[in-house]
């Protein structure tokens, strides 16, 4: 126990109370380097996670799993194996919300994107290699949710002569809708954890995204569903672009009219 003393600062004051908090909870005196960066706090739960049960998991399939560069399946296409795969550019797959993998799978935590992009194969290597890092292996386990790359991208030389056809495959890329879940991260962790880690997994993506939870999904749809029983106005966009008040489809697009007002 640590009585309070005035001569010590407070930052000294900090340290030792956290060294009795996680000895107290680990039961042992841990050492310099393990108390120092700590701080008690009330909220934050210092006692040890359960692990993972082969059952649940198998300890191989923990981590993520590398992506290949270039597809290497033709199933379902009538190219013969081994030939290049060559796409239009097929903008109508980025438009508008995703409706089917946009719910968490575990229940748990993941990261969700808020605008449509693409990825390529180096931000799923840089997702992969970073999360797979702060993975602890015995309570943690962490899934993908996108596609492999299998979208191909082309590119010109700056200055080359235009016309002679579609051009061989540079790269393949994974086209990511709105409200996509790009991977989901479970096991025996907090919500404390997961940020950390998955904040820093938004940021790698080349569009924007979030953390999400699944009691902040559950939040979000309890949410809009109030709101929409509550409405008082009758004149909504659904209203309005229904009985075309005032002419407005000739300021909306074709998208708006499908999708709705937030994916224009």
């Amino acid at each position: 126990e640590f009585s309070f003393q005035p001569t010590i600062s407070s930052i000294m004051w900090r340290q030792r109370l956290s060294s009795a908090v996680v000895a107290d909870n680990f039961g042992r005196q841990p050492s310099r380097c393990l108390a120092a960066p700590y701080l008690w706090h009330w909220r934050v739960n210092w006692k040890p996670k359960p692990a993972l049960s082969e059952a649940e998991v198998p300890r191989d399939q923990r981590r993520l799993p590398i992506r290949p560069k270039v597809p290497t399946s033709n199933a379902g296409s009538l190219v013969s194996p081994g030939a290049k795969w060559h796409y239009t550019q097929s903008r109508a797959i980025f438009r508008g919300p995703e409706l089917v993998h946009n719910k968490l799978i575990h229940k748990q935590f993941g990261v969700q994107a808020l605008e449509a992009g693409v990825m390529l194969h180096n931000h799923f290597e840089t997702i992969r290699m970073s999360l797979n890092r702060k993975l602890d292996l015995d309570r943690m386990f962490a899934v993908w949710r996108v596609d492999a790359p299998w979208m191909a991208g082309y590119k010109r030389p700056p200055g080359l002569t235009l016309g002679g056809g579609k051009r061989d495959p540079k790269f393949y890329k994974s086209p990511v809708k709105d409200e996509r879940i790009i991977l989901e991260l479970g096991g025996n962790l907090d919500w404390q954890e997961a940020f950390r880690m998955l904040r820093q997994m938004a940021g790698y993506l080349p569009f924007k995204a979030r953390f999400v939870s699944q009691e902040m999904l559950d939040f979000e749809q309890r949410y809009d569903q109030y709101v929409s029983e509550v409405n008082v106005n009758p004149f909504d966009f659904d209203f309005v672009r229904k009985h075309n008040l005032c002419n407005v489809e000739r300021h909306l697009t074709p998208y708006a009219i499908k999708h709705g007002r937030r994916w224009w």
